[in-house]
């Protein structure tokens, strides 16, 4: 598995995962930020595939439900095509996969994912390659309040009912004489 610590050196390692169609059963995977490079031998043959980290969907946490009671966690790098995943780290504590995650969906620039019912769900949603998060509301920022004068600081939002009005197939009479 990948140590988060080896991340910040320049020069990143191969590690050693299993591969059920490699010869010895096994690759290795190198993680950058730009791409992914996996290394095997196939049918006596080996090759060395460079993936962009643009084509995977995102870092995915899968939960898992262990035999003494507790829960298995893997984090891994979620594809369209199952041979191109990518195990990062597996653990049972809850609380460093949780870190793990959030670093390696920073690190990487890629949206959280989360296994639930056999589909990914995206935790943090994205439009494009911008993350979303929950808009602030014109003029009610404190600090920004307390500079403004005091009637713009008291200005009401717009209401929504004035924006649902849409007015279709009018036309603008324009006089310029």
């Amino acid at each position: 598995m990948f140590e988060i610590g080896a991340m910040a050196e320049t020069q990143l390692q191969f590690a050693v995962q299993r591969d059920r169609r490699a010869d010895g059963g096994q690759r290795q995977v190198r993680v950058g930020r730009r791409d992914i490079l996996i290394s095997r031998r196939l049918g006596g043959m080996s090759m060395l595939i460079s993936v962009p980290v643009r084509a995977y969907r995102g870092v995915a946490l899968d939960v898992e439900p262990s035999v003494d009671g507790g829960a298995s966690y893997r984090l891994s790098l979620a594809h369209n095509d199952p041979d191109l995943d990518i195990v990062l780290t597996e653990t049972a504590d809850g609380g460093a996969i949780s870190a793990d995650w959030k670093y390696w969906a920073s690190y990487l620039d890629l949206p959280r994912l989360a296994a639930r019912d056999g589909e990914l769900e995206t935790v943090d949603p994205r439009l494009g390659g911008v993350a979303l998060r929950e808009t602030i509301a014109r003029r009610k920022n404190t600090t920004v309040a307390l500079r403004r004068p005091r009637f713009c600081a008291r200005r009401k939002e717009g209401s929504d009912a004035l924006m649902e009005t849409v007015h279709r197939e009018e036309r603008e009479i324009v006089c310029y004489e």
